[in-house]
């Protein structure tokens, strides 16, 4: 791991603000590594706010929702900011809020696989970016759990979605731990932060001493990058580095996103399903940031309608600046993995040829040799990327944020990866 700028000056003392709907939303269906999530709606339907919209009929149990009423006017492939395709469902906002009934419940009394019913059907996936649905997750992890982590430790620059949410609901959290951990039945509960946020342990404190919360612990880990990654994470709270063919849920330890958490309450508190997240709005090429709640298909046309954000002589990304992905175009959806939109300035970066330094691979929290996913992806030689284990990369970007000569490995790293997932999708 390695230490960065943070730059989270412009946004870490936001509250959460809103913004106003947008005309239309293009409401991406969640998917993950081998589901095919598809339409439960056509075009022409009218749909509620709430309304269930698309799923995946296998095991992982995607589910996707609408964040307005009004009416399905497409439904079509589209590529998102990582290459990969998904099922955009497009929706005319008919600024009715015309709502599908949420039924709250007596949660208390919820067994375990209730509230994982709950959790499942809100769609609730894993909001640091992987998009895992959370209750497979904690499915995994029904047989014995020693460890929650809290995972509030944000480590991309820029980003202070999890902050926000440590600060400024942090009831909200301790609740919706609690209902996480109703399942998980864990030893040791652990909320994580970095030590740039350590102010937070005052903000943690008066809860800490509720009986409800007893022997909950903060753990104030190093300032370094990519911590916040779930099996770097798991090293620096536990000390235990576990291999990379270990699920974590095996071994006995539970890592969920601050943000995860939030929706969790929402879920099952409520009957809330997930259809809006906190945005981070930062970067050198806007005097107009801060963290928003952001509804899932708003395009980010409306984001910089919204706040009056001009484009000219900047980029966008997606994400953070290390993991986030560029936005070729601005009709590009917010997804339930969107933590933020970076306007940057539009800075042309110099590549050249690799020098064989080394440098890649010494920085890599994962121990991989980052310098052959580019030759091989160079040279077309996909299948031979699997020989370097390709899909134990977490994509932190730390390989190409050290290369000295520029060397565009995220690019070979994430279409390497696409051209894998079409190969066995083919066979």
């Amino acid at each position: 791991m390695m230490h960065i700028s943070s730059m989270k000056g412009q946004t870490k003392k936001s509250g959460i603000a809103s913004l106003p709907d947008a005309p239309v939303y293009a409401v991406p269906l969640t998917r993950y590594f081998g589901s095919h999530p598809v339409p439960l709606v056509s075009v022409g339907e009218r749909v509620l706010k709430y309304q269930l919209i698309g799923e995946d009929s296998s095991n992982l149990a995607l589910k996707t929702h609408s964040p307005v009423s009004g009416e399905v006017c497409a439904i079509q492939e589209y590529m998102l900011a990582d290459h990969s395709t998904a099922v955009i469902i497009r929706i005319k906002n008919d600024f009715q809020e015309t709502e599908v009934a949420l039924l709250p419940e007596d949660h208390d009394a919820h067994s375990p696989e209730r509230l994982l019913e709950l959790i499942e059907n809100a769609g609730v996936v894993g909001a640091g970016g992987a998009q895992f649905p959370a209750a497979v997750k904690y499915r995994a992890g029904a047989k014995k759990t020693g460890t929650l982590i809290i995972n509030g430790a944000e480590c991309e620059p820029y980003l202070t979605v999890d902050y926000a949410i440590m600060a400024h609901r942090t009831e909200k959290l301790f609740r919706g731990i609690g209902i996480a951990n109703r399942i998980l039945q864990a030893d040791d509960i652990v909320i994580a932060i970095e030590r740039q946020n350590a102010e937070l342990e005052a903000v943690f404190a008066p809860f800490l001493k509720a009986a409800a919360y007893a022997g909950w612990r903060v753990q104030v880990l190093s300032n370094q990058y990519p911590q916040g990654s779930e099996l770097q994470l798991i090293k620096s709270v536990t000390g235990r580095e576990l291999p990379r063919s270990l699920r974590p849920a095996d071994a006995g330890i539970i890592v969920s996103n601050v943000g995860t958490i939030d929706a969790i309450y929402d879920a099952v508190v409520h009957q809330k399903p997930v259809i809006s997240r906190v945005v981070t709005v930062s970067g050198e090429g806007t005097e107009r940031y801060g963290n928003f709640e952001v509804k899932i298909g708003t395009p980010v046309s409306h984001l910089l309608e919204m706040l009056d954000i001009s484009l000219e002589g900047k980029r966008l990304v997606l994400g953070g600046p290390m993991m986030g992905r560029p936005v070729p175009d601005v009709a590009m959806p917010v997804t339930k993995g969107s933590g933020g939109l970076l306007v940057l300035p539009d800075n042309p970066v110099r590549r050249e040829n690799c020098i064989s330094c080394g440098y890649c691979a010494e920085v890599c929290p994962m121990r991989l040799m980052p310098m052959k996913y580019e030759e091989l992806h160079r040279r077309g030689k996909y299948a031979a990327l699997e020989k370097y284990s390709l899909a134990s990369c977490i994509e932190c970007a730390a390989c190409e944020y050290i290369c000295p000569s520029n060397v565009p490995l995220m690019e070979s790293i994430r279409k390497g990866k696409n051209r894998l997932r079409e190969m066995a999708d083919a066979s």
